[in-house]
């Protein structure tokens, strides 16, 4: 396997690349812009990995993980079809994930999403089950614990311009668990994210970009950090 350079920057036609595609989301048009999504997109994300996830175990997150290969901290720019009604075959967005746990899927970790227009950066868990589930939703309804998680959200909101949650996986309180706690909307979780968007910067074609998603990325680190110990 050839060694993946340090990050320098998406090329010039990365972004123009993915609108087009938002466009004229085909095989035809993909495969006639092979080249640049091959150098401009593909090679520059394993860069961008690499780099970023290396500054954020040292800046923010000694224990964060990261690998440069679909299905760790990339994904697949095809879309799974089999259970969409969407049938166009791309993404038109650039994921990645630095986890901090047994895997990618199932353990706290940092998210990022770019796009042409938006760059979103967080933190959260999905889906948790069991004995995971049993451990969130008890810090939750601790006094402890569970103020701690109401202050982290409400620093972060104010820390970070546009910064949300991720909506509840239920609609009502689970079965057993007090419908009047003043914190029962977090009850209704079943994984947590909390995320923000801004404008994707021009640095995003240089080596800038990496500490400009790191200053943003480590204002969630109080809520990953909170994921990592209650759940």
């Amino acid at each position: 396997m050839a060694e993946i350079p340090p990050f320098t920057g998406f090329g010039p036609d990365a972004m123009p690349f993915l609108t087009g595609l938002r466009a004229d989301n085909t095989k035809a048009y993909f495969d006639a812009n092979r080249k640049i999504y091959d150098e401009q997109i593909a090679l520059p994300m394993k860069s961008l990995v690499l780099s970023l996830g290396e500054q954020i175990q040292s800046q923010i997150r000694p224990g964060v993980e990261y690998e440069p290969r679909i299905g760790k901290s990339m994904f697949r720019i095809n879309r799974d079809l089999r259970f969409s009604k969407d049938k166009t075959p791309y993404n038109t967005h650039l994921d990645a994930v630095f986890w901090e746990g047994e895997g990618t899927k199932t353990s706290p970790g940092f998210i990022l999403r770019i796009t042409p227009e938006t760059t979103l950066v967080g933190t959260g868990v999905y889906g948790l089950k069991d004995q995971r589930l049993q451990r969130f939703r008890d810090a939750v309804v601790d006094d402890s614990t569970g103020a701690e998680l109401e202050s982290i959200v409400a620093t972060t909101r104010k820390a970070v311009r546009g910064a949300s949650l991720s909506e509840p996986s239920r609609k009502t309180v689970p079965k057993g668990w007090p419908k009047d706690h003043p914190r029962a909307n977090f009850l209704k979780h079943d994984g947590i994210h909390m995320s923000a968007e801004a404008k994707t910067p021009a640095s995003i074609t240089s080596a800038k970009f990496v500490p400009w998603l790191v200053n943003r990325m480590a204002k969630f680190e109080p809520l990953e950090s909170w994921l990592v110990a209650n759940t």
